[in-house]
């Protein structure tokens, strides 16, 4: 198969190649076996059988190979010129081979359809297995692996059949460029008027008709491939579908015995000596390239010391070609020896794998299957990384061996002795890419392998009953519960004494420890505070102590038994203090570079939590900012002034400044209103009717009762202030009620003909001297 498509790729190859042949028109009388009309088969849905096709041709080849050796010829094929006659040998080159293509593609097609129809009558005559069951589960691999392969082959040739369908479009349209451009080689034959014109224009046409030819062969060629890829993909659609039967029939009622794991434990056995001879010849071909390089470089030293390093000669350009190759091939050797110790490693591995994957196909308890399909799954996840090394492995050495390919063809004027180290090292970048391309597929195929295995055991859970399901599932959740409490958080180094001498150890903090420590002193943190309320209780009923004292002694005994607890649960489970010591360190050095604002912050919050003079729904004023408290946190508290705006205040303003709590005993706030009327105004009414919309407003409290302060005798008013109380929340706006009582002041002041007051001035004339009067002339 690979060398049918290496012999595809160069007949596109030589196609192409063709089309690269100056166009020409003319024309001249057919050439001898040619054909002006097209000569491509038909499309594949109604191809001939090849026994049909074959002697067709067989004869055009006959008649091609005539036409080569006529042109092969001084004096042969006079309907050419002499500039046009090369040309016209290179196409009946291409002629030839392509009808040598179609028929071997005739001769593959014919043997493709003998193993469809094989593999058809397969398919239908397979009722079973010939040996009785249980069937062992290497068969059951065998099958498998049979199965990805012919799942390969048809992705292979449903691509294969996807390009040569594009490819058959390209070669009817240049089929069709091709005619065109026959038919004008003969309208330049019937328009020429002089005999050497003449001659040329048939000479174009000669030339253009053999072309044709070759296009419409190349169709006819790429519709044999597409038949050939179709009845192969049939074949291979046949042998999955017969793979996926057997594959059925084994997996359910397969079997794993002891004797099929000691079987396999042993072929991976036997598979570690070939890589540990392979290793012995990688050993010793380093050491001589090794010896080499040394050589290399030491004769190379020499001569640029005693030649001219501005014109080096041929001896240094071979001494450099070859301390080039002998590095090329230590490289290659290195990776090498990396590849077999990788394929050993694996090996090896694969061996406790194999003895997992026993267990997960015949331990009946889910708590030995669970380890077993974890550990899998796990080694699967380590491939990954290997794999995708391997590609960028790949690509590296892929263009060394490219760069070493164009150096080549690059090299002139070099020495043979040159060129032959240039070889050596391209063939120690082609062994270094055949190694990574080789471990690349043995990774893969390992990684597909678990994959597989993995997969199995799903769909083997899929089939279990309800009380099987959930012993699965309880199975998985204790092992993630013990994999997540064994989880090592991070290790500390500590000492203990022994037989008088100190000895360093490392202790493991895991999230056990961590959640066990955590559970205890939460523990003891309830028991501290049940402790402690009684122990209030005590104080003030017995010891005759005052509330707050008796609150603080419990607080300071509190953190007391907090701070020995701490010490217990530590020490109970092992955990050293040494691993929190980092901490003290950290706060030190943040100290000593400006944490102080931070520290600050967090002892103010402890203490406003402790003290609790400031609480959520409090309103307060503080730094020149109202509104309400909605969070009180360890570093800052947040406050939402009346315009909604939340502004996140640091603990410490609360304490190094003035605050002012509106609601801290009570909820209720006096605010007040000023109003100024004009002088003349019936004080006593305007005090009732401020007192009657102060009593109208809804949101105004009774009590205590609002009222009314004659307060002054202003410049331009008299002016009087309205007092009253409101019970504050955070959606009560002071504002807004201010608002609403000033526009039900000034409409009863309309009503009762009150005016409100406004700024008056008294203009006095000095009459004493005369005004002067002057006339202005009017500007235009």
């Amino acid at each position: 198969m690979a060398t049918h498509s290496l012999r595809r790729a160069a007949g596109a190859l030589l196609a192409l190649l063709a089309l690269a042949a100056p166009a020409a028109s003319g024309q001249t009388p057919a050439l001898p076996g040619g054909n002006a009309q097209a000569e491509a088969s038909p499309s594949p849905a109604a191809m001939p059988p090849p026994a049909e096709l074959r002697p067709e041709i067989q004869r055009k080849l006959e008649d091609a190979i005539a036409l080569r050796d006529r042109l092969a010829g001084e004096d042969n094929a006079a309907e050419f010129t002499p500039e046009d006659k090369a040309l016209a040998r290179r196409q009946s080159d291409l002629l030839v081979y392509v009808y040598q293509v179609e028929l071997e593609t005739l001769s593959e097609q014919e043997a493709a359809s003998r193993a469809r129809d094989e593999a058809k009558a397969r398919e239908a005559a397979w009722s079973g297995f010939d040996q009785p069951p249980p069937y062992s589960v290497l068969l059951l691999d065998d099958l498998q692996d049979a199965l990805d392969a012919a799942r390969t082959k048809i992705a292979a040739f449903e691509s294969a059949q996807v390009q040569l369908q594009r490819d058959a479009v390209r070669f009817e349209a240049d089929a069709r460029q091709e005619k065109a451009a026959v038919r004008l080689a003969a309208e330049a034959v019937e328009q020429a008027r002089t005999p050497e014109d003449a001659a040329k224009a048939k000479s174009n046409q000669a030339l253009a008709q053999l072309r044709q030819r070759v296009t419409d062969n190349r169709l006819a060629w790429s519709g044999l491939e597409l038949t050939l890829a179709k009845t192969r993909l049939d074949a291979s659609k046949s042998e999955a579908t017969l793979l996926r039967r057997q594959i059925a029939k084994a997996r359910d009622d397969s079997t794993f015995t002891p004797q099929d794991l000691a079987a396999v434990q042993e072929r991976l056995r036997q598979s570690q000596q070939p890589l540990e001879r392979e290793q012995q010849g990688i050993l010793a071909d380093h050491e001589r390239w090794s010896k080499e390089r040394e050589a290399a470089a030491r004769a190379l030293q020499q001569a640029k010391a005693g030649a001219d390093a501005a014109t080096p000669g041929p001896e240094t350009d071979a001494l450099a070609a070859r301390l080039k190759a002998a590095d090329a091939w230590l490289q290659t050797l290195r990776f090498r020896s990396y590849a077999v110790n990788t394929r050993g490693a694996i090996g090896r591995y694969l061996s406790d794998l194999w003895n997992q994957r026993y267990i997960l196909v015949t331990s009946p308890a889910p708590e030995a299957r669970r380890p077993a399909f974890d550990l899998i799954g796990q080694s699967i996840e380590r491939l990954q990384p290997v794999l995708a090394y391997l590609a960028a492995e790949s690509d590296l050495a892929y263009a060394e061996e490219r760069g070493q390919a164009a150096r080549l063809d690059k090299l002139q004027g070099g020495t043979d002795q040159v060129r032959g180290y240039e070889q050596s090292a391209a063939e120690a970048y082609r062994a270094r890419q055949e190694a990574v391309q080789k471990l690349r597929l043995f990774v893969d195929r390992t990684e597909r392998t678990l994959r597989r295995w993995r997969d199995e055991h799903k769909v083997q859970l899929s089939a279990l009953g309800f009380e099987q399901r959930l012993g699965e599932f309880i199975a998985a959740a204790i092992g993630v519960a013990k994999s997540v409490w064994q989880f090592e958080l991070f290790a500390v180094d500590d000492s203990i004494e022994i037989e008088g001498k100190a000895v360093a150890i490392s202790r493991g903090v895991t999230f056990g420890k961590s959640v066990g420590a955590v559970l205890l002193f939460l523990l003891g943190y309830w028991l501290s505070g049940v402790f402690s309320r009684r122990f209030q209780h005590v104080l003030i009923t017995r010891g005759g102590m005052d509330a707050p004292q008796a609150n603080l002694f419990r607080r300071w005994l509190r953190a007391a038994v907090i701070l020995v607890l701490l010490l217990i649960v530590l020490d109970f489970m092992s955990i050293p203090l040494t691993a929190f010591a980092f901490l003290g360190g950290a706060l030190a050095i943040g100290v000593g570079f400006g944490t102080q604002t931070l520290l600050k912050n967090f002892i103010s919050g402890a203490l406003i939590l402790f003290e609790r003079k400031i609480k959520v729904g409090d309103i307060v004023e503080v730094d020149g900012i109202v509104g309400t408290v909605t969070d009180v946190d360890v570093r800052s508290s947040t406050v939402r002034g009346f315009d909604g705006v939340e502004t996140m205040l640091p603990n410490s303003t609360f304490l190094e400044n003035k605050v002012t709590n509106w609601t801290y005993t009570t909820p209720k706030l006096r605010r007040s209103v000023k109003v100024g009327v004009a002088y003349g105004s019936p004080s006593h009414r305007v005090s009732d009717i401020l007192l009657e919309c102060a009593g109208r407003h809804g949101l105004i409290l009774d009590d205590p009762a609002p009222f009314v302060w004659f307060e002054d005798f202003g410049e331009n008013s008299l002016v009087f202030g309205l007092y009253y109380w409101l019970e504050m929340h955070p959606s009560m706006s002071a504002y807004q009620i201010a608002s609403d009582l000033r526009f039900m002041i000034e409409k009863r002041f309309a009503e009762e003909g009150v005016t409100l007051a406004f700024p008056q001035r008294d203009v006095h004339l000095d009459s004493v001297r005369p005004l002067q009067i002057e006339m202005v002339p009017r500007r235009t």
